[in-house]
């Protein structure tokens, strides 16, 4: 294990390097960096009953209506609390896109208790610059 960590920490060291290299080379005007940072992805935070989740946009499918509207249903990655007690799962839920917003609906099964459990919520999503 802490010869992975010191693996991860030469190659981090590694491309930051080559970045500040990078950054003292003259560049010509037309000549774009490599380097683009952004965000990209969906937030979200839902409420059900005795239940809330923070979630992360994951893989999803859509059809588009129009320029600004998407319907579709996609996975969840969240952090939950129920009843008072923390835990992260992956939820499913059908969605719906305007825009940058998101109208989710996520449920998640306990295994447990053999319950699904659903909430609705609301998302932004984050668009990367270019």
């Amino acid at each position: 294990m802490k010869q992975l960590a010191v693996l991860c920490f030469f190659l981090v060291l590694n491309l930051y390097t080559q970045k500040l290299r990078a950054q003292s080379e003259p560049q010509s005007p037309d000549q774009k960096s490599n380097w683009n940072v952004g965000m990209e992805g969906m937030l979200g935070a839902s409420a059900g009953k005795n239940f809330y989740s923070f979630n992360v946009g994951g893989p999803s499918l859509h059809l588009r209506l129009t320029k600004d509207l998407k319907i579709g249903v996609g996975a969840l990655p969240s952090f939950y609390v129920r009843d008072g007690k923390t835990g992260a799962k992956l939820g499913v839920a059908p969605r719906l896109d305007y825009k940058s917003w998101v109208l989710i609906v996520p449920f998640f099964h306990f295994d447990k208790t053999e319950v699904w459990v659903a909430s609705a919520g609301l998302g932004y999503k984050f668009h990367k610059k270019a």
